[in-house]
Protein backbone atom coordinates (compact mmCIF):
# COMPACT_ATOMS: atom_id res chain seq x y z
CA UNK A 1 0.00 0.00 0.00
CA UNK A 2 2.82 2.39 0.88
CA UNK A 3 4.41 1.80 -2.52
CA UNK A 4 1.08 2.39 -4.27
CA UNK A 5 0.61 5.62 -2.30
CA UNK A 6 4.05 6.82 -3.40
CA UNK A 7 3.18 6.06 -7.04
CA UNK A 8 -0.01 8.13 -6.80
CA UNK A 9 1.89 10.89 -5.01
CA UNK A 10 4.49 11.05 -7.79
CA UNK A 11 1.73 11.03 -10.42
CA UNK A 12 -0.02 13.91 -8.65
CA UNK A 13 3.19 15.94 -8.53
CA UNK A 14 3.89 15.28 -12.22
CA UNK A 15 0.40 16.36 -13.25
CA UNK A 16 0.42 19.43 -11.03
CA UNK A 17 3.81 20.47 -12.39
CA UNK A 18 2.68 19.99 -15.98
CA UNK A 19 -0.39 22.14 -15.40
CA UNK A 20 1.83 25.07 -14.50
CA UNK A 21 3.19 25.11 -18.04
CA UNK A 22 -0.07 26.41 -19.49
CA UNK A 23 -1.54 29.94 -19.63
CA UNK A 24 -3.18 31.16 -16.47
CA UNK A 25 -0.45 29.70 -14.30
CA UNK A 26 -0.72 30.60 -10.62
CA UNK A 27 1.62 32.89 -8.76
CA UNK A 28 4.03 31.68 -6.14
CA UNK A 29 5.37 33.68 -3.23
CA UNK A 30 9.00 33.30 -2.20
CA UNK A 31 9.42 35.19 1.04
CA UNK A 32 8.44 38.79 0.20
CA UNK A 33 8.34 38.44 -3.60
CA UNK A 34 5.57 37.08 -5.83
CA UNK A 35 6.31 35.25 -9.06
CA UNK A 36 4.24 34.08 -11.99
CA UNK A 37 5.21 30.64 -13.26
CA UNK A 38 5.64 30.87 -17.04
CA UNK A 39 6.81 27.41 -18.09
CA UNK A 40 8.73 24.31 -17.12
CA UNK A 41 12.41 24.45 -18.10
CA UNK A 42 13.50 21.01 -16.94
CA UNK A 43 13.09 18.30 -14.33
CA UNK A 44 15.02 15.65 -12.45
CA UNK A 45 14.25 12.90 -9.99
CA UNK A 46 12.86 15.10 -7.23
CA UNK A 47 13.30 18.56 -8.71
CA UNK A 48 11.69 20.83 -11.27
CA UNK A 49 13.05 24.05 -12.77
CA UNK A 50 10.64 26.75 -13.95
CA UNK A 51 10.93 30.05 -15.73
CA UNK A 52 9.26 32.59 -13.44
CA UNK A 53 8.62 36.32 -13.61
CA UNK A 54 8.60 38.75 -10.70
CA UNK A 55 5.11 40.26 -10.69
CA UNK A 56 6.45 43.63 -9.48
CA UNK A 57 9.58 44.11 -11.60
CA UNK A 58 8.92 41.70 -14.54
CA UNK A 59 12.38 40.24 -13.90
CA UNK A 60 12.86 36.73 -15.28
CA UNK A 61 14.44 34.14 -12.99
CA UNK A 62 14.76 30.38 -12.80
CA UNK A 63 13.00 28.69 -9.89
CA UNK A 64 14.25 25.29 -8.76
CA UNK A 65 11.68 23.32 -6.79
CA UNK A 66 13.23 20.47 -4.80
CA UNK A 67 10.85 17.94 -3.28
CA UNK A 68 12.04 16.50 0.04
CA UNK A 69 9.61 13.64 0.74
CA UNK A 70 11.89 11.72 3.10
CA UNK A 71 12.04 14.18 5.98
CA UNK A 72 15.11 15.65 7.62
CA UNK A 73 17.70 13.80 5.53
CA UNK A 74 16.37 14.95 2.16
CA UNK A 75 15.87 18.53 3.42
CA UNK A 76 19.47 18.60 4.66
CA UNK A 77 20.70 17.38 1.27
CA UNK A 78 18.77 20.15 -0.50
CA UNK A 79 20.13 22.71 1.95
CA UNK A 80 23.69 21.64 1.23
CA UNK A 81 23.05 22.61 -2.38
CA UNK A 82 21.67 25.98 -1.23
CA UNK A 83 24.77 26.59 0.90
CA UNK A 84 27.02 25.69 -2.04
CA UNK A 85 25.48 28.55 -4.02
CA UNK A 86 26.39 30.86 -1.13
CA UNK A 87 29.88 29.40 -0.78
CA UNK A 88 30.95 30.24 -4.34
CA UNK A 89 29.10 33.52 -4.80
CA UNK A 90 32.45 35.29 -5.19
CA UNK A 91 33.01 33.48 -8.51
CA UNK A 92 31.52 35.01 -11.66
CA UNK A 93 31.75 31.61 -13.35
CA UNK A 94 29.60 29.72 -10.82
CA UNK A 95 25.86 30.24 -10.51
CA UNK A 96 24.58 31.78 -7.27
CA UNK A 97 21.19 31.75 -5.63
CA UNK A 98 19.07 34.88 -5.41
CA UNK A 99 16.84 33.65 -2.58
CA UNK A 100 15.33 30.47 -1.16
CA UNK A 101 12.57 29.27 1.11
CA UNK A 102 11.33 26.04 2.67
CA UNK A 103 7.65 25.14 2.87
CA UNK A 104 5.76 22.20 4.32
CA UNK A 105 3.35 20.02 2.38
CA UNK A 106 -0.32 20.06 3.35
CA UNK A 107 -1.26 16.97 5.34
CA UNK A 108 2.32 15.70 5.65
CA UNK A 109 4.48 17.67 8.11
CA UNK A 110 7.52 15.45 7.40
CA UNK A 111 7.49 16.23 3.67
CA UNK A 112 8.88 19.61 2.64
CA UNK A 113 9.75 21.52 -0.51
CA UNK A 114 12.80 23.74 -0.96
CA UNK A 115 12.45 26.58 -3.48
CA UNK A 116 15.64 28.17 -4.85
CA UNK A 117 15.63 31.27 -7.04
CA UNK A 118 18.45 31.37 -9.59
CA UNK A 119 19.45 33.70 -12.44
CA UNK A 120 17.86 32.89 -15.78
CA UNK A 121 20.14 32.58 -18.82
CA UNK A 122 18.18 32.98 -22.03
CA UNK A 123 20.84 31.30 -24.20
CA UNK A 124 20.42 28.02 -22.36
CA UNK A 125 23.30 25.63 -21.76
CA UNK A 126 26.17 24.07 -23.66
CA UNK A 127 24.12 20.96 -24.41
CA UNK A 128 21.59 23.16 -26.20
CA UNK A 129 24.41 24.47 -28.40
CA UNK A 130 25.62 20.92 -29.12
CA UNK A 131 22.08 19.88 -30.06
CA UNK A 132 21.77 22.88 -32.38
CA UNK A 133 25.02 21.87 -34.09
CA UNK A 134 23.72 18.34 -34.61
CA UNK A 135 20.42 19.56 -36.06
CA UNK A 136 21.99 22.18 -38.31
CA UNK A 137 25.05 20.07 -39.28
CA UNK A 138 27.37 22.76 -37.98
CA UNK A 139 30.24 22.73 -35.52
CA UNK A 140 31.89 25.10 -33.06
CA UNK A 141 34.67 27.31 -34.44
CA UNK A 142 37.65 25.82 -32.64
CA UNK A 143 39.06 28.99 -31.15
CA UNK A 144 35.66 30.09 -29.86
CA UNK A 145 35.13 26.62 -28.39
CA UNK A 146 38.49 26.60 -26.61
CA UNK A 147 37.90 30.09 -25.19
CA UNK A 148 34.60 28.84 -23.80
CA UNK A 149 36.31 25.72 -22.46
CA UNK A 150 38.97 27.90 -20.83
CA UNK A 151 36.20 29.80 -19.04
CA UNK A 152 34.82 26.53 -17.69
CA UNK A 153 38.27 25.53 -16.45
CA UNK A 154 38.77 28.87 -14.70
CA UNK A 155 35.37 28.64 -13.00
CA UNK A 156 36.20 25.13 -11.87
CA UNK A 157 39.51 26.35 -10.45
CA UNK A 158 37.49 28.49 -8.03
CA UNK A 159 36.12 25.22 -6.66
CA UNK A 160 39.32 23.20 -6.79
CA UNK A 161 41.35 25.92 -5.05
CA UNK A 162 38.79 27.62 -2.84
CA UNK A 163 40.07 30.52 -0.73
CA UNK A 164 38.35 30.62 2.64
CA UNK A 165 39.04 32.35 5.93
CA UNK A 166 41.64 35.08 6.10
CA UNK A 167 41.67 38.84 5.54
CA UNK A 168 38.22 39.56 4.17
CA UNK A 169 37.35 35.86 4.04
CA UNK A 170 35.10 35.48 7.09
CA UNK A 171 31.89 35.26 5.08
CA UNK A 172 33.28 32.45 2.94
CA UNK A 173 34.47 30.59 6.04
CA UNK A 174 30.99 30.86 7.53
CA UNK A 175 29.59 29.35 4.36
CA UNK A 176 32.04 26.44 4.60
CA UNK A 177 31.06 25.70 8.17
CA UNK A 178 27.35 25.76 7.34
CA UNK A 179 27.98 23.30 4.52
CA UNK A 180 29.66 20.96 6.97
CA UNK A 181 26.85 21.24 9.51
CA UNK A 182 23.41 21.80 8.04
CA UNK A 183 20.66 21.23 10.64
CA UNK A 184 18.21 18.55 9.63
CA UNK A 185 14.55 19.38 9.40
CA UNK A 186 14.88 22.53 7.32
CA UNK A 187 11.58 24.18 8.15
CA UNK A 188 8.22 23.74 9.81
CA UNK A 189 5.17 22.92 7.77
CA UNK A 190 4.15 25.99 5.85
CA UNK A 191 7.15 27.95 7.10
CA UNK A 192 10.11 29.33 5.22
CA UNK A 193 13.73 30.20 5.80
CA UNK A 194 14.25 33.72 4.47
CA UNK A 195 17.08 35.86 3.22
CA UNK A 196 17.35 39.62 3.09
CA UNK A 197 18.17 40.48 -0.48
CA UNK A 198 20.77 43.09 -1.31
CA UNK A 199 19.42 43.59 -4.82
CA UNK A 200 17.69 42.04 -7.81
CA UNK A 201 19.16 39.54 -10.24
CA UNK A 202 18.72 40.19 -13.95
CA UNK A 203 19.45 37.30 -16.26
CA UNK A 204 23.19 36.84 -16.78
CA UNK A 205 23.93 40.24 -15.20
CA UNK A 206 22.57 39.38 -11.80
CA UNK A 207 25.58 37.83 -10.16
CA UNK A 208 25.92 40.88 -7.90
CA UNK A 209 22.72 40.06 -6.06
CA UNK A 210 23.37 38.34 -2.77
CA UNK A 211 21.29 37.19 0.17
CA UNK A 212 21.85 36.89 3.93
CA UNK A 213 20.22 34.20 5.98
CA UNK A 214 18.06 35.51 8.84
CA UNK A 215 15.53 32.79 9.57
CA UNK A 216 15.57 30.85 12.84
CA UNK A 217 15.68 27.09 13.05
CA UNK A 218 12.29 25.52 13.73
CA UNK A 219 11.40 23.69 16.93
CA UNK A 220 11.38 20.25 15.36
CA UNK A 221 14.95 20.42 14.04
CA UNK A 222 17.35 17.90 15.47
CA UNK A 223 20.44 20.03 14.79
CA UNK A 224 22.43 16.92 13.91
CA UNK A 225 25.73 17.62 12.18
CA UNK A 226 25.71 16.46 8.58
CA UNK A 227 29.06 16.52 6.75
CA UNK A 228 29.21 17.72 3.17
CA UNK A 229 30.60 14.37 2.15
CA UNK A 230 31.41 10.98 3.62
CA UNK A 231 34.57 11.15 5.70
CA UNK A 232 34.30 14.89 6.27
CA UNK A 233 34.45 14.39 10.03
CA UNK A 234 38.09 13.31 9.80
CA UNK A 235 39.15 16.46 7.95
CA UNK A 236 42.61 16.77 9.50
CA UNK A 237 43.55 13.23 8.54
CA UNK A 238 42.55 13.44 4.88
CA UNK A 239 45.05 12.63 2.17
CA UNK A 240 46.14 15.59 0.05
CA UNK A 241 46.88 13.59 -3.06
CA UNK A 242 45.77 15.27 -6.27
CA UNK A 243 43.75 17.95 -4.54
CA UNK A 244 43.87 20.31 -7.46
CA UNK A 245 46.57 22.57 -6.16
CA UNK A 246 46.60 23.40 -2.49
CA UNK A 247 43.94 21.31 -0.84
CA UNK A 248 44.06 21.74 2.89
CA UNK A 249 46.86 24.30 2.71
CA UNK A 250 46.93 28.02 3.36
CA UNK A 251 47.50 30.86 0.98
CA UNK A 252 47.55 34.64 1.07
CA UNK A 253 43.74 34.74 1.10
CA UNK A 254 43.43 32.40 4.09
CA UNK A 255 42.72 28.68 4.16
CA UNK A 256 42.64 26.84 0.86
CA UNK A 257 40.14 24.03 0.43
CA UNK A 258 39.30 21.90 -2.56
CA UNK A 259 35.82 21.05 -3.74
CA UNK A 260 34.97 18.78 -6.66
CA UNK A 261 31.83 19.44 -8.69
CA UNK A 262 31.48 15.76 -9.65
CA UNK A 263 28.87 16.34 -12.35
CA UNK A 264 30.55 18.45 -15.02
CA UNK A 265 28.73 17.96 -18.32
CA UNK A 266 27.39 20.18 -21.13
CA UNK A 267 23.95 20.34 -19.53
CA UNK A 268 25.43 21.85 -16.36
CA UNK A 269 27.26 24.66 -18.16
CA UNK A 270 25.01 27.65 -18.78
CA UNK A 271 25.89 30.30 -21.35
CA UNK A 272 25.74 33.92 -20.19
CA UNK A 273 23.66 36.33 -22.23
CA UNK A 274 26.81 37.74 -23.87
CA UNK A 275 27.23 34.34 -25.54
CA UNK A 276 30.84 34.00 -24.41
CA UNK A 277 30.98 33.32 -20.67
CA UNK A 278 30.19 29.87 -19.24
CA UNK A 279 28.46 29.52 -15.86
CA UNK A 280 28.73 26.30 -13.85
CA UNK A 281 25.41 25.23 -12.37
CA UNK A 282 23.75 22.41 -10.40
CA UNK A 283 25.81 22.26 -7.22
CA UNK A 284 23.87 19.36 -5.73
CA UNK A 285 26.74 16.98 -6.48
CA UNK A 286 29.55 19.05 -4.95
CA UNK A 287 31.88 17.30 -2.49
CA UNK A 288 34.91 18.36 -0.53
CA UNK A 289 38.14 16.93 -1.90
CA UNK A 290 40.30 14.90 -1.57
CA UNK A 291 38.47 12.00 0.06
CA UNK A 292 40.53 9.11 1.42
CA UNK A 293 38.68 5.81 1.00
CA UNK A 294 39.75 4.26 4.28
CA UNK A 295 37.02 1.63 4.63
CA UNK A 296 34.69 -0.48 2.55
CA UNK A 297 31.67 1.40 3.91
CA UNK A 298 33.08 4.74 2.69
CA UNK A 299 33.84 3.15 -0.69
CA UNK A 300 30.26 1.88 -1.06
CA UNK A 301 28.76 5.19 0.08
CA UNK A 302 30.94 7.18 -2.34
CA UNK A 303 30.10 4.88 -5.24
CA UNK A 304 26.37 5.06 -4.45
CA UNK A 305 26.51 8.87 -4.23
CA UNK A 306 28.28 9.03 -7.59
CA UNK A 307 25.67 6.75 -9.15
CA UNK A 308 22.97 9.15 -7.95
CA UNK A 309 24.61 12.52 -8.66
CA UNK A 310 27.30 12.00 -11.35
CA UNK A 311 25.99 11.54 -14.90
CA UNK A 312 27.21 8.20 -16.21
CA UNK A 313 28.72 9.14 -19.64
CA UNK A 314 30.78 11.90 -17.96
CA UNK A 315 31.65 10.05 -14.73
CA UNK A 316 35.30 9.28 -13.98
CA UNK A 317 36.32 5.60 -13.83
CA UNK A 318 37.40 5.83 -10.18
CA UNK A 319 33.77 6.64 -9.28
CA UNK A 320 32.43 3.55 -11.06
CA UNK A 321 34.47 1.16 -8.94
CA UNK A 322 35.59 2.86 -5.72
CA UNK A 323 38.33 0.87 -4.04
CA UNK A 324 39.43 0.91 -0.42
CA UNK A 325 42.85 2.49 0.04
CA UNK A 326 42.46 4.95 -2.85
CA UNK A 327 41.81 8.70 -2.87
CA UNK A 328 39.02 10.43 -4.78
CA UNK A 329 40.06 13.98 -5.66
CA UNK A 330 39.39 16.83 -8.07
CA UNK A 331 40.81 14.84 -10.99
CA UNK A 332 37.28 13.42 -11.42
CA UNK A 333 36.31 16.84 -12.80
CA UNK A 334 39.26 16.88 -15.19
CA UNK A 335 38.02 13.60 -16.65
CA UNK A 336 34.54 15.09 -17.04
CA UNK A 337 36.04 18.15 -18.73
CA UNK A 338 37.68 15.86 -21.29
CA UNK A 339 34.35 14.16 -21.95
CA UNK A 340 32.65 17.55 -22.25
CA UNK A 341 35.19 18.89 -24.76
CA UNK A 342 34.86 15.70 -26.81
CA UNK A 343 31.06 16.06 -26.78
CA UNK A 344 31.40 19.60 -28.14
CA UNK A 345 33.55 18.26 -30.98
CA UNK A 346 31.65 15.08 -31.80
CA UNK A 347 28.13 15.53 -30.39
CA UNK A 348 28.19 13.06 -27.50
CA UNK A 349 30.44 11.75 -24.73
CA UNK A 350 33.35 9.61 -26.01
CA UNK A 351 32.03 6.63 -24.08
CA UNK A 352 28.48 7.06 -25.33
CA UNK A 353 29.92 7.16 -28.84
CA UNK A 354 32.07 4.05 -28.30
CA UNK A 355 29.30 2.13 -26.54
CA UNK A 356 26.90 2.92 -29.39
CA UNK A 357 29.51 1.89 -31.95
CA UNK A 358 30.40 -1.45 -30.38
CA UNK A 359 27.16 -2.30 -28.59
CA UNK A 360 29.17 -2.78 -25.42
CA UNK A 361 28.63 -1.61 -21.87
CA UNK A 362 29.28 2.08 -21.28
CA UNK A 363 30.80 1.40 -17.86
CA UNK A 364 33.21 -1.16 -19.32
CA UNK A 365 34.26 1.37 -21.95
CA UNK A 366 34.93 3.93 -19.21
CA UNK A 367 36.84 1.55 -16.93
CA UNK A 368 38.97 0.37 -19.86
CA UNK A 369 39.52 3.82 -21.32
CA UNK A 370 38.05 2.52 -24.58
CA UNK A 371 37.25 5.47 -26.83
CA UNK A 372 38.46 6.99 -30.07
CA UNK A 373 38.10 10.06 -32.21
CA UNK A 374 35.76 9.68 -35.21
CA UNK A 375 37.41 8.32 -38.34
CA UNK A 376 35.19 10.50 -40.54
CA UNK A 377 33.71 13.99 -40.18
CA UNK A 378 30.52 14.08 -38.12
CA UNK A 379 27.49 13.23 -40.23
CA UNK A 380 29.46 11.26 -42.84
CA UNK A 381 28.12 7.79 -43.60
CA UNK A 382 30.23 4.94 -42.25
CA UNK A 383 29.85 1.35 -41.20
CA UNK A 384 30.13 0.18 -37.60
CA UNK A 385 33.60 -0.84 -36.52
CA UNK A 386 34.60 -3.65 -34.25
CA UNK A 387 35.91 -2.94 -30.82
CA UNK A 388 39.42 -1.58 -30.98
CA UNK A 389 42.21 -1.69 -28.41
CA UNK A 390 41.47 -0.16 -25.04
CA UNK A 391 43.53 2.71 -23.80
CA UNK A 392 44.47 0.86 -20.62
CA UNK A 393 45.01 2.27 -17.16
CA UNK A 394 48.23 3.95 -18.12
CA UNK A 395 47.13 5.76 -21.27
CA UNK A 396 43.45 6.46 -20.82
CA UNK A 397 42.07 7.16 -24.28
CA UNK A 398 45.47 7.93 -25.74
CA UNK A 399 45.97 4.74 -27.72
CA UNK A 400 42.35 4.15 -28.65
CA UNK A 401 41.95 7.80 -29.53
CA UNK A 402 44.68 7.43 -32.19
CA UNK A 403 43.96 3.87 -33.26
CA UNK A 404 42.55 4.72 -36.67
CA UNK A 405 42.78 7.38 -39.34
CA UNK A 406 41.01 10.15 -37.47
CA UNK A 407 38.68 12.88 -38.63
CA UNK A 408 41.19 15.56 -39.60
CA UNK A 409 38.70 18.38 -38.99
CA UNK A 410 39.66 18.28 -35.29
CA UNK A 411 42.98 20.04 -34.69
CA UNK A 412 45.76 17.99 -33.13
CA UNK A 413 46.34 20.38 -30.18
CA UNK A 414 42.67 20.04 -29.20
CA UNK A 415 42.88 16.25 -29.53
CA UNK A 416 45.83 16.35 -27.16
CA UNK A 417 43.80 18.20 -24.52
CA UNK A 418 41.12 15.49 -24.67
CA UNK A 419 43.70 12.69 -24.49
CA UNK A 420 45.39 14.17 -21.43
CA UNK A 421 42.10 14.57 -19.59
CA UNK A 422 40.94 11.04 -20.38
CA UNK A 423 43.73 9.12 -18.68
CA UNK A 424 42.22 6.25 -16.70
CA UNK A 425 44.84 6.70 -13.98
CA UNK A 426 43.95 9.94 -12.11
CA UNK A 427 47.57 10.76 -11.30
CA UNK A 428 48.33 10.97 -15.03
CA UNK A 429 45.70 13.64 -15.66
CA UNK A 430 46.66 17.31 -15.33
CA UNK A 431 45.34 19.24 -12.36
CA UNK A 432 43.18 22.25 -13.10
CA UNK A 433 46.08 24.74 -13.18
CA UNK A 434 48.08 22.54 -15.55
CA UNK A 435 45.01 22.14 -17.74
CA UNK A 436 44.45 25.90 -17.87
CA UNK A 437 48.07 26.42 -18.96
CA UNK A 438 47.66 23.75 -21.63
CA UNK A 439 44.43 25.25 -22.97
CA UNK A 440 45.90 28.77 -23.04
CA UNK A 441 48.81 27.48 -25.13
CA UNK A 442 46.42 25.72 -27.50
CA UNK A 443 44.39 28.90 -27.97
CA UNK A 444 47.55 30.79 -28.93
CA UNK A 445 48.30 28.18 -31.61
CA UNK A 446 44.84 28.23 -33.19
CA UNK A 447 44.14 30.57 -36.13
CA UNK A 448 41.72 33.40 -35.55
CA UNK A 449 39.12 31.81 -37.80
CA UNK A 450 38.99 28.87 -35.33
CA UNK A 451 39.23 26.36 -38.13
CA UNK A 452 35.62 27.02 -39.16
Amino acid sequence: MAKMAQVFSDLFYSLSNCLTCFPGSPTLKINSRSFKILRLLGEGGFSYVYLVQDTSTSELLALKKIRCPFGAESVAQAMREVEAYKLFEHSDGIIHSVDYSISGERGDPSSKTVYVLLPYYRRGNLQDMINANLVNHTRFPEKKLMLLFLGVCRALRDMHVYRGAGPGGAAEAEGCERMKAVPAGGGAGGGSKKKKKKGGAAAAASRGARATETGADEDDETAQQLPLMVGDEDREGRSRGGGGGGAGGRGPGGSSRSYAHRDIKPGNIMIADNGADPILMDLGSIAESPLAITSRSIAIATQDTAAEHSTMPYRAPELFDVKTGTVIDTKVDVWSLGCTLYACLVGKSPFEARSDETGGSLSICVLGGDWRFPTRPRGAKHSAKGKGPAGGSGGGGGSSGAAAADDTSISEPIRDVVRRCLKVEPSERPDIDELIDLVENVIEELPDDGGS
